[in-house]
């Protein structure tokens, strides 16, 4: 069902939950990521641009915080850190703030990779400052929507523990009773980042969230997820790189039971079966003649050597983009 709902209407559906304020950011570091021109909706805020984010923050009426994040993290605690670096700037405590799992979606690339990626155990240092940035952003329009219903100027509120104060008056509004007018605002271009030695959460020890679900099974993995009429395929690749398919006989893979179809792909052959294990007997009855290429008689010390050339260039178009 994921699939078929397009990111406009993903974003309407977001938006219009509870009278909330979703707030979708552009980072220009994140700029290449993708784009949907589709993006900018009526009710959100004018000065968005087309290009597709890498995070969304929700806020409802009802004061519920939710960060919806891209990445699939499994070791680092992504489920919790990532909040973290949102509550920090957002001033929420953050035992409050809702994760949900994004859909595959161009927002979420990961432009260390050029696609919506897991891996590296990098989440958290590559969305460090994007989801810092998405908390500043969100507290600023919090802040002005506050002082504009209270007629003061800005810089005499702050925000703290998920509502905005007048200092002067001690006059307080829950962050749930501004969305509505905080999802009108432009959001400003440069929100200002907290200064590290005012840190709250970030660098603090603190519980994961996601320890009780590992240990006591109820935490869902990829490989646990089941949909109806789910099928799995297993692919058979060649031992060389840059190898294809010269010829193939299924003949016995299609005899397995549970197997649906046997299809050639660029990266080899594809058996399509009704679980794993069906999957993977009628891949390993496939007779595959290879065509290797030019790599045919590349040795281990040669592809390490080659390896090893690609991560200097690339480590040297990382340190050039920063």
């Amino acid at each position: 069902m994921i699939n078929e709902i397009k990111r406009r209407d993903f974003l309407r559906v977001g938006a219009a939950a509870g009278g909330g304020l979703l707030i979708s950011l552009y980072l220009p570091e994140f700029a290449n990521a993708g784009t949907d021109a589709d993006l900018a909706q009526p009710g959100m805020a004018a000065a968005l641009p087309t290009f597709a984010p890498n995070a969304f923050l929700r806020i409802g009426a009802d004061d519920r915080v939710t960060l919806i994040i891209g990445q699939s993290e499994m070791g680092q605690g992504i489920l919790t850190s990532l909040p973290m670096l949102l509550a920090e700037e957002l001033e929420v405590d953050f035992s409050t703030v809702h994760v949900e799992q994004g859909p595959a979606d161009k927002a979420f690339f990961n432009p260390n990779f050029g696609a919506q990626i897991t891996g590296g155990s990098a989440s958290v240092k590559t969305f460090y400052q994007p989801l810092r940035k998405a908390g500043a952003t969100a507290r600023e329009m919090l802040i002005e929507a506050a002082a504009q219903t209270w007629n003061v100027p800005a810089k005499d509120c702050k925000a703290e523990r998920g509502s905005v104060i007048h200092v002067a008056s001690g006059k307080r509004l829950r962050y749930g009773e501004l969305v509505e007018r905080a999802a009108k605002l432009t959001p400003p271009a440069n929100a200002p980042l907290k200064d590290p030695k005012d840190f709250k959460l970030i660098g603090k020890a603190t519980r994961r969230l996601d320890t009780s679900g590992k240990v006591n099974g109820s935490a869902v993995f990829g490989i646990d997820v089941k949909v109806p009429r789910m099928l799995t395929a297993t692919v058979l690749r060649c031992p060389v790189f840059g190898g294809k398919v010269a010829s193939f006989d299924d003949s016995i893979a299609k005899a397995v039971n549970g197997v649906r179809r046997v299809v050639q792909i660029d990266s080899g052959v594809a058996v399509v079966a009704d679980n794993f294990w069906a999957a993977k007997k009628g891949r390993d009855a496939l007779e595959v003649k290879w065509d290797e290429g030019a790599r045919a008689n590349q040795t281990s010390e040669e592809i390490i050597s080659e390896r090893r050339d690609q991560n200097d260039r690339v480590r040297v178009m990382l340190k050039r983009s920063r």
